[in-house]
């Protein structure tokens, strides 16, 4: 089996553990993902992670295989919005666990830190990520910063922290 291969087994067989107690990653445990449909709690989680750069309703097309039988944008929308953040911090934490090689360089870890800016709707201004004097001018600006540690030896990555 070749490493990708490995690996993906690793990320589903993390989301299926998930899976068993999945009332303690949703907003209203007794409500959220009880029922069957096209959107499980498992299938939703992965399919968040396969996203690419395009639309969303091009995104599930290629999902779903292209059929007439894809869910709409919005029932894929108000499925994601049922799972809490820290679902994905928990697979996160679990798959690194899972995939996890210390890999040394002169008996340390060679990691690379990151900060990005994520830029997201200034029709929202809340207190987390507006800003309202970018650059000298008194146009607000929202994003939140994402710091990423990056093992360099090992090609994971180590952690993440969003912040307003």
């Amino acid at each position: 089996m070749n490493k990708f291969k490995s690996i993906k087994k690793q990320l589903k067989f993390c989301i299926q553990s998930m899976e068993a107690s999945f009332s303690l990653f949703v907003v209203n445990p007794e409500r959220d993902f009880t029922r069957r449909r096209k959107h499980l709690f498992g299938n939703t989680m992965m399919n968040v992670l396969l996203l690419e750069a395009g639309s969303l309703k091009d995104e599930l097309f290629g999902l779903f295989g292209y059929t007439l039988d894809v869910p709409s944008v919005s029932s894929f929308v108000q499925a994601r919005d049922k799972i809490r953040p820290d679902a994905f911090c928990t697979l996160f934490k679990r798959f690194n666990e899972k995939t996890h090689t210390p890999v040394l360089h002169k008996g340390f870890r060679l990691l690379a830190i990151d900060g990005s800016v994520l830029p997201v709707s200034n029709a929202m201004q809340d207190k987390e990520t507006t800003v309202l004097k970018q650059n000298h001018t008194d146009v607000p600006f929202s994003a939140y910063h994402i710091n990423t540690s990056y093992d360099l030896l090992e090609h994971t990555y180590d952690d993440v922290l969003i912040q307003g």
